[in-house]
């Protein structure tokens, strides 16, 4: 397949300059790939953590008995562990105090909202969740609402890819002018698309060392991004020259 065959060029340092014949849709292809790499990590977490929550029917006769009224969390306090993890079930924490719990906490129940763990802004008030109102719908919730569960969730991670997408675009569309800029000011004769279609490339292969790793070690290790200056740095010696016009 041609789209695997300039993933070899550019591993190999041949024939950059063919980078130009890379079909725009090629390029679009790269960006998603890339922003999927990207959100692995967050991925796999919210998945892992609805699918201990769906095995909260394991431990349903231990839920304590709750109610939750006015956005308030009003009952019995208990830590249920479940797959490694532990559910709380606290009127003492507030969503403000959440960065006290360990992080064996995967879900809370806290006075004023629900806390996930692993999550940017994990903490949500208990209109996120209005359907649960009390331990008996919460277990009700449990045993038959997870399949439209795992819907939402698709349907979340489908936006928050679509976002991260939209950002990487214009990045590196604004990444691939100024690099053709330059090299313009350098006297090369330059496209800023034939840029941003190898940058595509570049960055959607580093990407993924960057979210396998994250997945595993929860740890971002952005500095592999630095590989990308090698093959930059060759497409731009690569460039022929601007030809000098005689007046």
């Amino acid at each position: 397949m041609k789209y695997f065959e300039f993933i070899k060029r550019l591993a190999t340092f041949k024939k950059y300059p063919l980078f130009r014949t890379v079909p725009f849709r090629y390029l679009l292809l790269n960006i998603l790939l890339l922003s999927i790499f990207i959100a692995l990590p967050f991925i796999t977490t919210l998945t892992g953590t609805v699918n201990t929550f769906s095995n909260l029917s394991e431990v349903s006769d231990e839920i304590p008995e709750f109610v939750i009224e006015n956005d308030e969390y009003r009952g019995a306090e208990k830590l249920l562990s479940l797959n490694e993890h532990e559910i709380l079930f606290t009127s003492e924490i507030t969503r403000d105090e959440a960065d006290k719990l360990g992080d064996a906490v995967l879900f809370a129940f806290l006075r004023d909202g629900i806390y996930i763990n692993e999550i940017q802004n994990g903490t949500f008030s208990y209109s996120f969740i209005g359907d649960i109102k009390d331990n008996e719908s919460l277990g009700q919730f449990v045993s038959s609402q997870m399949s439209s569960l795992y819907f939402y969730i698709f349907i979340y991670i489908t936006i928050y890819v679509v976002v991260i997408y939209f950002f990487i675009f214009t990045l590196m569309l604004f990444l691939s002018l100024l690099l053709s800029f330059i090299a313009g000011l350098m006297k090369k004769k330059t496209d800023y698309m034939n840029w941003f279609k190898i940058g595509s490339y570049i960055m959607m292969l580093l990407s993924l060392p960057i979210g396998i790793i994250a997945v595993y070690t929860e740890t971002f290790y952005w500095v592999i991004l630095a590989v990308a200056l090698i093959p930059y740095i060759y497409y731009f010696k690569k460039l022929p020259g601007q030809k000098k016009t005689h007046s």
